[in-house]
């Protein structure tokens, strides 16, 4: 991705992981997937943070790779499905993932691949498996806490 000189992650006027009170996102699967990779080659934006809006429409892969954040390549995947936000907002790295009550693991990055259709959010997760060998199903609730030191 291009340098572009205003951008305030990749200036390096934002701080590492922005630390501010933002509210907590929700949504729903709409899609289980079951598939898993070895060697993905998901680049994550150099960008912290996303703004989510409600109704969109977007993806979750968990990986056991630890130590990945903005700008890192990841390989070792398994993806968890899609899901609806019924509640949009600011989705900052760290921030941790529930489905159906589960704690995933924390957002580490955002990948692009498939922009505008939909985000790709990599969570480092407790445990590498696909939504469909966690069980999960569609209309699961999905949410985002929002994690921040302040």
């Amino acid at each position: 991705m291009a340098k572009k000189p205003n951008d305030p992650f990749l200036s390096g006027v934002t701080p590492d992981r922005p630390d501010m009170p933002h509210r907590s996102l929700a949504g729903a699967l709409v899609a289980v997937s079951e598939r898993e990779h070895e060697a993905r080659g998901l680049v994550l934006v150099p960008q912290r943070t996303r703004c989510l809006c409600r109704h969109e429409i977007h993806e979750l892969i968990v990986t056991d790779e630890t130590g990945k954040g903005p700008g890192d390549t990841v390989d070792r995947v398994a993806y968890l499905g899609f899901f609806e936000l019924t509640t949009g907002g600011l989705l900052i790295q760290g921030d941790e993932l529930v489905i159906g009550g589960t704690d995933i693991g924390r957002v580490i990055g955002f990948d692009a691949t498939h922009m505008p259709n939909h985000y790709n959010i990599v969570i480092e997760g407790w445990t590498r498996l696909t939504g469909k060998d966690r069980g999960l199903s569609v209309e699961d609730v999905v949410s985002f806490r929002a994690v921040w030191t302040g």
